[in-house]
């Protein structure tokens, strides 16, 4: 049973025909920022909020509740047109991103005795948090799972090998990214996939397995504002991509370069920041380095 109010247990026991329209509810990872949208085709306002009927197409393709501990899922799917945005990016471009890690959904289905009348109260049909997200040709599938996925943990929690359990410069890691990141423009030549220096740093192989992200649209991205892609490798021409860009970027665009770390103990005792001084970063190492490999164990 879903808590619903006595009005709408009424309402329904008569059986009088009605629209039905499902409103979903996502909750970025700061638990402030908010994204109202639902599955009819006109704004709904209820408990205080506007879902937005007139944004991206969104309907779910499928939902499982058990009564057990299994945990359940909603599938969603959004067609999104280039106007649709989440954190103020284009929709696809905020979901490569990683805008949905650590964002939460709610789905809830409200009747109406005529279009737009929701008097009655929504009712509550799914609350999860985000698991996958799938980016297609027409928009963006994503998979929620229900709260008690928390409850799904490995054991034991941390695994014993030779690199570092850290990512670079997180907390665990302690390094400050800004240290490690340089800002710099793009040259002429650009592609989807390699983006040329304007001016060279001293030493590019530092920026191996690091990060790219272009600037914002209102601090000079171009047409790859906002975009974050691996680097798989660098040179003094300029820094080659894992994944393409959504488009070839512009000479003069923008963006910021994060070096990048090999995560071994080597790596750890002589990071190389931007000024060029080494720091030793091994105390905070968090792997295994003499375990042996696995084709040698007995």
């Amino acid at each position: 049973m879903r808590p619903s109010g006595a009005a709408l247990q009424d309402f329904l026991r008569t059986r009088t025909p009605c629209w039905i329209a499902e409103l979903f509810t996502i909750t970025l990872a700061d638990g402030v920022t908010q994204s109202h949208w639902t599955s009819f085709d006109q704004n709904l306002s209820a408990n205080g909020s506007t879902w937005i009927g007139l944004g991206p197409l969104i309907a779910r393709s499928r939902m499982s509740v058990r009564n057990t501990v299994e945990i359940p899922e909603l599938e969603v799917k959004v067609v999104a047109l280039d106007r649709a945005q989440l954190e103020g990016q284009n929709l696809k471009t905020a979901v490569h991103n990683g805008a949905l890690d650590g964002a939460s959904l709610e789905m809830w289905r409200v009747f109406m005795p005529t279009p737009g009348d929701t008097s009655l109260g929504p009712v509550l049909m799914f609350s999860g948090r985000m698991s996958q997200a799938m980016i297609t040709a027409s928009g963006v599938t994503f998979t929620a799972k229900g709260d008690n996925v928390l409850m799904n943990q490995q054991t034991p929690r941390n695994l014993y090998q030779t690199t570092c359990l850290h990512t670079f410069c997180d907390t665990g890691c302690t390094l400050s990214e800004s240290t490690y990141t340089m800002s710099s423009s793009v040259g002429n030549g650009a592609t989807t996939t390699f983006v040329p220096w304007g001016v060279p740093p001293g030493n590019p192989a530092l920026f191996v397995l690091g990060k790219i992200t272009f600037n914002a649209a209102n601090a000079g991205g171009g047409i790859c504002a906002g975009q974050i892609r691996t680097v798989r490798n660098a040179d003094s021409t300029g820094v080659y991509l894992t994944y393409p860009l959504y488009g070839s970027p512009e000479a003069g665009d923008a963006f910021a370069v994060m070096m990048g770390c090999a995560r071994t103990l080597g790596a750890c005792k002589g990071h190389t920041d931007k000024t060029g001084n080494a720091v030793d970063n091994s105390q905070n190492f968090r792997g295994e380095p003499w375990v042996p490999q696995a084709e040698y164990g007995v």
